[in-house]
C-alpha cells in the first residue's frame, strides 16, 4: 500500500517538474524521493524482521507471496540502515529549503547563507550514522547512542515543524484571492507528506544496525518492531496514510494541471499572436477598401458641391460621415499599427504615484467626467516603461468605466489598487460593471475577440493590454464573476519597496488641478 501511495506522489512531483522546473519543484521531487527512500527501507526491514500480525502485512504488502520477495531481497544491515537514514535526514532539509525559499519574511529574504546553514544538521546526522562511524562511535561510548537518537528526533521534528509555520505564515500573508487559492494547494500538498513523514520517523536508523537488539522498540513514534497493533491503531494507520497520500496526489496533481494548462495557453496564445501578426495584411486590405467608398463618398460631395444649388443638408450628412469613416480609420491603424508592430520597451523604476498619475491623465482625456479611485503605495516602484505601461493601465480602466456605465453605475469610481504579493507588486484595476461571463473570460486576451460592437472595436484592447504586460516580464491575470463587476490584476517583477504607506483618494478630473496632486 505504502509502495503505491508514494509511487503515486513520486510520479506526481515528476510531472510538475517536466511541467515547471524551478528551485521548488527540486526540492518536491527531493521530498518525495527521501520518503521514497525511507519507506522502501523500512518495508524491507519489517519483511525480514517479521512479527507482525496478518493484516498489517496485508495492508503493507498486498500478498505473501510479494512480502517472501522483498524478505529474501539480497541488501546488508549497513545498507538498509542507510537507506531509511537518507530519507529520514533529507526530507526536513528539502522541505525547510522548499518553505525558506517561498517565505517572504524580510529576515529570510537578506539572509540567503541561512539556507546553508540549514543543511548542516542533515550533513552531520549522515555523516555521524554511516554504518562503520556510527558502530564504532557508540560501540566505544556507548551513551553517545542515546545522545545521538535524542539530538536526531528533535531536530527533524524542529525542522518539519518550522517549515510548516513558514508556509502557514506565508499562506496567511496572501491578500488576493487567486494567489492564496494557487499557494494553497502547495501547502496541503506539503502538509499531506509532513504527516506521512511524522508518521514514521519516530524510530532511529540505528536500531537496523542492531537488528537483533530490542533497545529501540518502544523509542518514540510508531515502531519498526512493534507486533500486532490493536485494531484501532491498525484503523488509524490506514486511515491516515490514504488521507495523506490522497490529499497529496490531489493537491499536486490539481497544481500540475494548473500549471500546464497556464503553459498551454501560452503557446496557443503564441499562436495567435502570429496570426495576427499575419493577419495585418488583411486589415491593410480592409483599410484600403474602406479608403476607397471614401473616394466614392468624396465624389458625391463633389458632385453635390458642382449643382447650380447644392443641398445643405445632404453636404452635412456627407461630411459627418466621411469624418466618421477617417475617424475610425485612424484609430483602427493606430490601435493595429502599435500592438502587431514589435515593441521595444526601456524599463526604468517609476513611482506608482507617477505611474497612475499618467494613467488618469490619459482617462480623463476621453472621459472628462468619468471617476477614478486610486490606492496605490506611495513609496513602491515597479520597473516599468511609463508611456506603454500607463497606456496598458489607460485601456484596462477604460473598459472599467465603460462597464460600469453599460451597467447604469455611473455612479461608482473605476479602482485602480497596488498590492504587496510575495515576489509581484500587483496592480489590479476594479469595476462595478455586470461581469464577464467565464466562458468568455479566456477568449478576452484573444486579438479580434470582442464582445463589444465590431465597427468601433476590433478586439485589440486587451491582447494589446496583454502583449504590453508581458513586455515588462509580467502577467495579466482576471478574477470576475457575473454581477459582481471585474478584476484585472497586472502582475510585476517587486523591484523597490520602503515601509508601506497608501495613497488613497478619488482622482477627479478638475482642470485647475495638477494631475500629479489629485487624490495624491
Amino acid at each position: 500500500m505504502l509502495f503505491i501511495l508514494i509511487g503515486g506522489l513520486l510520479i506526481a512531483s515528476i510531472l510538475v517538474l517536466c511541467v515547471k522546473k524551478s528551485e521548488e519543484t527540486f526540492y518536491l521531487l527531493g521530498m518525495c524521493l527521501s520518503l521514497l527512500l525511507e519507506f522502501s527501507g523500512i518495508l524491507i526491514f519489517i519483511a525480514k524482521k517479521g512479527g507482525y500480525s496478518p493484516e498489517l502485512m496485508q495492508f503493507l504488502f498486498f500478498s505473501m507471496a510479494f512480502k517472501t520477495k522483498v524478505q529474501y531481497l539480497y541488501i546488508t544491515l549497513a545498507q538498509l540502515g542507510y537507506l531509511i537514514a537518507l530519507g529520514r535526514y533529507l526530507f526536513p532539509l528539502f522541505l525547510l529549503e522548499m518553505a525558506m525559499s517561498y517565505s517572504m519574511l524580510s529576515a529570510l529574504r537578506r539572509r540567503p547563507a541561512l539556507k546553508w546553514f540549514a543543511c548542516i544538521l542533515p550533513a552531520a546526522s549522515l555523516l555521524l550514522y554511516w554504518p562503520g562511524v556510527f558502530l564504532v562511535l557508540t560501540g566505544r561510548w556507548p551513551a553517545l547512542q542515546d545522545i545521538l537518537v535524542q539530538t536526531a528526533y528533535i531536530w527533524v521534528l524542529a525542522y518539519t515543524g518550522l517549515a510548516l509555520v513558514l508556509l502557514g505564515i506565508e499562506y496567511f500573508s496572501i491578500t488576493l484571492k487567486f494567489c492564496r487559492r494557487q499557494f494553497s494547494q502547495i501547502v496541503i500538498f506539503l502538509f499531506a507528506l509532513s504527516m506521512l513523514y511524522l508518521l514514521y520517523c519516530g524510530q532511529d536508523p540505528g536500531q537496523v544496525y542492531r537488528f537483533y537488539s530490542y533497545d529501540y522498540v518502544w523509542n518514540k513514534g510508531i515502531g519498526y518492531l512493534q507486533y500486532a497493533p490493536t485494531v484501532s491503531g491498525y484503523v488509524l494507520i490506514v486511515v491516515v496514510n490514504v488521507i495523506c497520500a490522497v490529499l497529496g496526489l490531489a493537491s499536486i496533481l490539481r497544481y500540475t494541471q494548473g500549471t500546464f494548462v497556464n503553459d498551454r495557453d501560452e503557446v496557443v496564445m503564441e499562436r495567435k499572436f502570429d496570426i495576427a501578426r499575419t493577419g495585418a495584411s488583411v486589415f491593410v486590405h480592409s483599410i484600403k477598401n474602406q479608403l476607397l467608398a471614401n473616394r466614392v463618398l468624396e465624389k458625391r460631395l463633389y458632385q453635390e458641391l458642382d449643382k447650380p444649388e447644392p443641398d445643405i443638408a445632404k453636404l452635412r450628412e456627407g461630411v459627418e460621415a466621411l469624418y466618421d469613416a477617417n475617424e475610425l480609420l485612424i484609430t483602427r491603424s493606430e490601435e493595429l499599427y502599435r500592438t502587431v508592430k514589435s515593441k521595444r520597451v526601456q524599463l526604468v523604476a517609476v513611482p506608482l504615484v507617477q505611474l497612475a498619475a499618467a494613467t488618469c491623465e490619459r482617462f480623463y482625456k476621453k472621459y472628462p467626467e468619468g471617476r477614478v479611485e486610486v490606492h496605490v503605495s506611495e513609496h513602491t516602484e515597479v520597473l516599468a516603461d511609463l508611456n506603454y505601461l500607463s497606456e496598458a493601465l489607460y485601456n484596462l480602466m477604460i473598459n472599467g468605466w465603460e462597464a460600469n456605465l453599460a451597467a447604469n453605475r455611473e455612479d461608482s469610481p473605476v479602482c485602480l489598487i497596488s498590492h504587496e504579493e510575495r515576489l509581484w507588486t500587483v496592480l489590479e484595476v476594479k469595476d462595478n460593471g455586470t461581469g464577464i461571463p467565464h466562458a468568455e473570460q479566456k477568449k478576452i486576451f484573444e486579438p479580434f475577440y470582442s464582445s463589444k460592437n465590431s465597427n468601433t472595436n476590433w478586439g485589440m484592447g486587451l491582447y494589446h493590454v496583454r502583449t504590453i504586460v508581458r513586455s515588462h516580464l509580467g502577467s495579466l491575470r482576471i478574477e470576475s464573476e457575473p454581477g459582481a463587476g471585474t478584476s484585472f490584476f497586472v502582475l510585476l517583477p517587486k523591484y523597490g519597496q520602503t515601509p508601506k504607506k497608501a495613497v488613497k483618494g478619488e482622482v477627479r478630473n478638475n482642470a485647475d488641478t495638477d494631475i500629479g496632486r489629485r487624490g495624491f
